[in-house]
């Protein structure tokens, strides 16, 4: 039996490639690299990026490497804007946001013909179509799959439901409100779901059943990894000249860089040594803004901020800390915490569930509003040698049972080939 044409969606990638380095947007990272390991092992799966001025989508070709890598044809800047035009059931909102979207539309079609012209249009009519983007960009393609009457097999790949946790609450804002829509939407019009890791599934399970999210059909974890690819560019930037804590794509709130921020704190009030803290990543102003006030003036100079390192650098970072820092409050899969056990580099990690899956017994871990037990966990991985070397020969040890992209990617290509052959 021939099988059916299986169609891998790099639109997440498109989109962040145009904007920033995709290092420390997740699900940026999980497109690129998963699809990379898919072009590697099925060379007769069919790579898409989707339009939303055009409302099509168009074929991208990839080559390889003399030394094996795998390199996508993107189009440079393609500045494609997504606006909002499905608001769940009403009607009325849909509507008005479609003609308020026609400016966006035509300023996207412009953009396209400019730069991404020598793209071919592809026709979606069957076979199987995996998305790993976020679902509202998934809405928009399974209802252009719609109306071009298409039998294709939707396959998403979801990666978490936070803002579903405060749908009791007084919170449940808009953007809340829409993400629901979206993942019933998606959740409802899908074939098989996957999620980035068990926690996700559970997560997922739970939601429906409460009645909040649709009862799913077939439903298959496909963890993500620790894997962290060596990079290709030159080293930019010079790491500390003493040893340095690491955190990566971190903010405020949910993110929670608050608690490490306090930890260093009362790490300075009690008289202990407080090592430079690397914040590598985007550079957001508020976040700087923060860190600028008056309280955090006694450990202002140990702030480093590392913006945007590349991925030689990235790697660098990892590998020369003291430790990765990830205080989320809440996280689908947490690719720092295991890219710095892939690197060799102890992991100190919120007791967030999903972080128990990530790392297991090679993690360190402290309550999210602990900033006391942080602290003394710093203190001790930069005090005590033996102990540092103990941990990092435990990594050492585990490394060959550490996921990698292959493994995902492999995992993807016999979940989608177990429902949809």
């Amino acid at each position: 039996m021939q099988r059916n044409t299986i169609f891998f969606d790099l639109t997440e990638a498109l989109l962040s490639a145009s904007a920033r380095r995709v290092q420390y947007y997740g699900i940026a990272r999980t497109v690129i690299e998963a699809g990379k390991e898919i072009a590697a092992l099925a060379e007769d799966v069919r790579f898409v990026v989707f339009s939303f001025g055009n409302r099509a989508f168009y074929e991208v070709t990839w080559q390889k490497t003399p030394e094996g890598a795998i390199i996508f044809d993107f189009p440079n800047d393609v500045g494609q804007r997504w606006q909002r035009t499905y608001y769940g059931g009403s009607g009325l909102l849909s509507g008005i946001a479609r003609l308020l979207s026609i400016p966006v539309s035509k300023r996207n079609r412009s953009a396209w013909e400019r730069r991404a012209k020598n793209l071919a249009r592809v026709k979606i009519s069957d076979g199987v179509f995996i998305s790993a983007a976020r679902p509202k960009l998934i809405v928009d393609m399974i209802s252009t799959l719609e109306c071009d009457g298409s039998n294709t097999a939707v396959v998403p790949l979801l990666h978490d439901f936070m803002p579903l946790h405060r749908g009791a609450t007084k919170r449940f804002r808009r953007f809340d409100r829409n993400f629901l829509h979206d993942n019933r939407f998606v959740i409802e019009r899908s074939k098989l779901v996957l999620t980035n890791s068990e926690f996700t599934l559970e997560e997922l399970g739970r939601f429906a059943g409460t009645g909040m999210l649709p009862k799913p059909g077939p439903v298959v974890a496909i963890p993500l990894v620790h894997h962290c690819p060596d990079g290709v560019e030159a080293q930019e930037i010079d790491l500390p000249s003493e040893p340095y804590l690491l955190t990566v794509g971190l903010n405020l709130g949910r993110k929670n860089i608050e608690v490490v921020l306090e930890a260093l704190l009362r790490m300075k009030k009690r008289g202990l040594h407080v090592p430079p803290l690397v914040v590598a990543g985007a550079l957001r102003k508020r976040l700087q803004n923060y860190v600028d006030q008056p309280s955090l003036q006694p450990i202002r100079d140990r702030i480093v901020f590392a913006k945007n390192p590349n991925q030689t650098d990235l790697v660098r970072l990892y590998t020369h800390a003291l430790a990765l820092v990830i205080p989320s409050r809440i996280e689908g899969w947490g690719l720092p915490a295991g890219e710095a056990l892939w690197c060799g580099t102890p992991a100190i990690c919120s007791t967030a569930p999903v972080f128990r899956e990530v790392c297991g017994d090679l993690g360190l871990y402290f309550d999210p509003d602990d900033p006391d037990t942080l602290a003394s966990l710093a203190d001790r991985l930069a005090q005590d040698a033996n102990y540092r070397g103990i941990l990092r020969q435990q990594i050492a040890e585990a490394k060959p049972h550490l996921r990698t992209w292959r493994t995902v990617a492999n995992d993807i290509l016999s979940a989608v080939r177990s429902i949809v052959p």
